[in-house]
Formats: C-alpha cells, sequence, structure tokens
C-alpha cells in the first residue's frame, strides 16, 4: 500500500494551536512515518514519529503550537514523502450539518458582491466529499483552499461570515471544515451502533429500512438515475424562469415549477440511511484537531419534532466523544431554525426548543437564535449573513471570551397578576427594543388557545402583556409557531430566543 496521510492533510491547511495535532494516515504494515515542520521553534528536524500497525494505519501526534506560519510539513515513510506547503497554525471550526448550513457563498443574498469582495488570506476552507460509503471516499479527491474570489463561491456563506468575525477579530487564520449534505436527518450523522442503543435512534432505523425492504443495490441505482433526471428538469424549469425575472418569489416558482422532487430514493447506499454519512464522511475527518463545532441542522427532522431533543443530545456526545472530548470541553455551537411555514404544523418550535434545550443542558454549548430570520415560502432563506455574523459574535463571546454581545436575550421570569403577564429578560444586552408592531406575543387562558398579545417595555429588560380575549392568562409564548413576526431584540440586535411558559412552572 503507498504511503499518504488521509485525505484531509494537504497544502493549505489550517492546523489548530494550542493542542497537540493529530496527523494520520496509510502505509505499510511496521513501516516508521516521520514528521518534520519547517519554520518552526523546533527548528526543521523531526518533531514526532510512529510506526503503522499490522492493518497499515499509522497516526502521530504533533506537539501545541502557537498561532504561525506559513510552515512546510514533510511525511517521511522509507524513501517516500509527502510535503505539504502553505500551512498555517490558527483555529479550525467543523462546520456540520444540512442546506442552510451548506448553503454557498454564491447563492446567498448579494453572494456576487461577497465573492469579488472574498480577499482575506487568512480564511481556508475544506469541503468533505459528499460520498455515502467508505470505499467512495478512499478514491475522492479533495485539498484546503485558501479564500479567495477565485475559490469563495462554493464555500458555505454561514460558516464564511463567522469565519471572517473571528479571524478579523483574533488576527489568526481560520479554517472551515465543512461537512453536510442538503436534506439530511440528524441521524444520518450517527452511528447505527449508537442510535441502537435509544428508542427514537431504533425507530428511525427501522422507518428507514422499511422503505428498502428487498430492494436491490441494481434496483436503487435505477431509481437514482430516474430521480437525477427529475431533479434536472426541475432545475432547468427554475432557470428558465429566473432567466426572464431574476426577483422571482418562491411562491412563484413553486406554482409555476412545481415543488422540488423529494423525497430520494430509499437505499442501502443512500446518503440519508442511518449511519451512512457519519461513516463516509465524519469519520474521514476525525480527529482533525478542531476549536470547535458549528451545527446547523434540523429542518429534514420536521416529521417527528418530538424526537430531535435526544437524537441532537447523542449526536452532540457522540462527535464529542469521537474527538476524544469526554469532559465536552469543546465548543457546540448550533444555530437555531429561522422562521418557515412548514406543511408540518407546530413542529418548528419543538425543534427549536429540543435546540435550545440542548445549547443549555450540555456543556460548553451555545445557541445562535434566528427568531426574526427566514422567508415564509423558502426553506433556504438567502440572507446567510445574519446566521454567519451571529455564529461569529457567539463564538467570541462564549469561546474566545471578548467583548462582544452574541448571546440573545432569554426570559429569565415570568409573572401572572390578573389579566396581565411580565416577562423579564436576561442577556438583553443594553435594552430591549420592540420593532415594527411589538409581535410574536401570545397568551391563552385555561381553554389553552393562543391570542396575539399586545407589548409594551416597563423598563430595560421587561415587558408586559396583555389581552382582550385572555383576561385570565395562564400561559405565554414567544415565536412559537412555524413562521411568524418576532419584533423583540436586544440592545444589539439579537434576536430575543423563543419560549412556551405556563403558570406555575
Amino acid at each position: 500500500m503507498d504511503f499518504r496521510a488521509a485525505a484531509v492533510f494537504s497544502n493549505h491547511m489550517v492546523l489548530q494551536r494550542d493542542t497537540p495535532i493529530p496527523i494520520w494516515g496509510r502505509a505499510k504494515p511496521t513501516m516508521e512515518v516521520r514528521c518534520f515542520l519547517s519554520g518552526n521553534r523546533w527548528g526543521d528536524g523531526s518533531i514526532a514519529h510512529t510506526k503503522a500497525n499490522d492493518q497499515g494505519h499509522w497516526e502521530l501526534r504533533l506537539p501545541a503550537l502557537s498561532a504561525g506560519g506559513p510552515y512546510t510539513l514533510t511525511l517521511r515513510c522509507g524513501k517516500r514523502k509527502q510535503i505539504f506547503s502553505d500551512v498555517f497554525v490558527g483555529d479550525v471550526w467543523l462546520a456540520g450539518g444540512q442546506s442552510n448550513m451548506e448553503l454557498a457563498l454564491i447563492d446567498s443574498k448579494d453572494g456576487d458582491l461577497a465573492v469579488s469582495a472574498c480577499n482575506d488570506p487568512r480564511l481556508h476552507f475544506y469541503e468533505t466529499p459528499k460520498v455515502t460509503t467508505p470505499e467512495q471516499a478512499e478514491q475522492a479527491q479533495s485539498g484546503w483552499q485558501v479564500l479567495s474570489p477565485e475559490t469563495a463561491a462554493r464555500v458555505s456563506a454561514v460558516a464564511y461570515y463567522a469565519a471572517r468575525e473571528i479571524a478579523r477579530e483574533q488576527n489568526v487564520h481560520v479554517g472551515i471544515l465543512e461537512c453536510f449534505w442538503g436534506g439530511t436527518f440528524a441521524h444520518c450523522w450517527m452511528p447505527r451502533r449508537l442510535l441502537k442503543q435509544f428508542p427514537e435512534g431504533q425507530q428511525r432505523i427501522s422507518w428507514y429500512d422499511a422503505q428498502i425492504g428487498d430492494k436491490t443495490d441494481e434496483e436503487f441505482d435505477a431509481q437514482c438515475r430516474e430521480y437525477q433526471s427529475q431533479v434536472d428538469a426541475w432545475n432547468q424549469r427554475i432557470a428558465d424562469l429566473r432567466a426572464i425575472d431574476p426577483e422571482v418569489s418562491w411562491a412563484v416558482l413553486n406554482e409555476e415549477c412545481g415543488l422540488f422532487p423529494w423525497p430520494p430514493p430509499a437505499g442501502r447506499t443512500a446518503y440519508q440511511r442511518p449511519g451512512n454519512l457519519y461513516e463516509s464522511m465524519l469519520r474521514q475527518i476525525c480527529p482533525y484537531a478542531i476549536r470547535g463545532f458549528w451545527y446547523y441542522q434540523g429542518c429534514q427532522d420536521e416529521q417527528w419534532p418530538q424526537d430531535y431533543a435526544a437524537l441532537l443530545r447523542n449526536l452532540v456526545r457522540r462527535w464529542r466523544a469521537d474527538w476524544n472530548d469526554s469532559e465536552g470541553k469543546l465548543p457546540f455551537l448550533l444555530v437555531q431554525l429561522p422562521m418557515y411555514d412548514t406543511e408540518f404544523p407546530g413542529s418548528w418550535p419543538v425543534i427549536r426548543a429540543a435546540q435550545s434545550e440542548i445549547a443549555h443542558t450540555e456543556p460548553n454549548a451555545g445557541l445562535v437564535v434566528l427568531a426574526d430570520c427566514g422567508e415564509r415560502d423558502n426553506i433556504h432563506p438567502t440572507d446567510k449573513l445574519t446566521p454567519g455574523r451571529r455564529l461569529g459574535l457567539l463564538a467570541l463571546d462564549v469561546v474566545y471570551h471578548r467583548p462582544a454581545v452574541g448571546r440573545s436575550p432569554e426570559v429569565s421570569s415570568v409573572t401572572y397578576q390578573d389579566s396581565t403577564v411580565t416577562v423579564r429578560f436576561t442577556q438583553t444586552g443594553g435594552e430591549l427594543t420592540l420593532c415594527g408592531n411589538a409581535e410574536g406575543f401570545q397568551l391563552a387562558g385555561s381553554d389553552e388557545k393562543f391570542h396575539n398579545a399586545a407589548a409594551e417595555l416597563l423598563s430595560p429588560d421587561t415587558v408586559r402583556l396583555t389581552c382582550p380575549e385572555v383576561p385570565d392568562p395562564v400561559a405565554v409564548r414567544y415565536a412559537w409557531e412555524n413562521f411568524c413576526r418576532a419584533d423583540l431584540h436586544g440592545g444589539t440586535g439579537l434576536a430575543a430566543a423563543p419560549f412556551l411558559n405556563t403558570k406555575g412552572e
């Protein structure tokens, strides 16, 4: 077997600062592998070495390095060697999830301008190849790239804007380790052996395997070819209408072109099959040294919103364990679902609540609130500057402990008195503001029917609510619909977090 490092190591890569750095790959069994790093404090000598095991796998660890570069990293095994140039040491963030994390910079709002202005050489990215089996991963081509107008079109827009905030404030090179696929469930990103260990995971396996049934791989391949032809035809219809009217709305597109063909065929090697992408994508970049995780996913799980908290909690813990983080020290920053008028009534508030629960109960986790973002008829809102910038600010606040307000206003107490409900918030970033028509708040009485409430600010951190239809309120909620206006913000412009509270809680 030829000597080589894993595909995630290449020219232009960013290595994580201030922590030991694992490097791994394949070689002939028992062969010695040495690592050399030029331009560092040890000079140009060997700084790590190991031997391949009986199966030809090797892994060594570089000692912790402070931010710097460019370096040249050389790996030697017998007479063979690999040389990686333009290597920097800085911060690496793994950007995971589905389509809203995947949405490319060029496809985001003002994407052409953003790509043309992308000229910060401190930003790098690596896109994990989108394959569905480890065998395909072995053959896939990939490599790190420096962001520039020539390379930035396909980078994750959300991750780009977040990384830009960090690079500017920290003045270090920042690597975006992309690992995402649109239309994926949380169960795609966990091993099947883990899913079998809890009821919600077991249900996902049973549900998907029932769709496969006794279908052969050949039948699945034929279905995939037919499905791709439907997708191509749909994309062409969309492109034709946009050529006539670049500003055409999604409501018109859906009406004229039909809905996107969905779902894709189920099969043993399908990307939606439980556990597949965990093995074929996530495990291929694990345990590349990182600063933490960015995770934006949940839309696809809207059919089973009550399951999402259990799935997400297991995912967070599994990913951390895979990165040898049993104590939960690696930051895990979640992006909450924005507003969207989905076909599953009441599902997105439950998923948002699950994301909030995990962010508040798992160690070193955080939440980007998007209650004021989204498009009614577009599950992929094109404004990615807002979530990306908020993700970067959250990281600067809770991870880097910089003077940036990254946490959204959250409820600290609720008081019910006669016909009035008073809600006090924390993390206000100054004085709360009610924009527009002060929408988003609702009250309910003992009949459990919610009605829109009038809101007024009593103090910089307190809102008072009333509703003529609810003379004796027993419950209050905010931004608790699939799609609604949410007009409450903190002093720095961050949206207040959705919440549901019942009297006596």
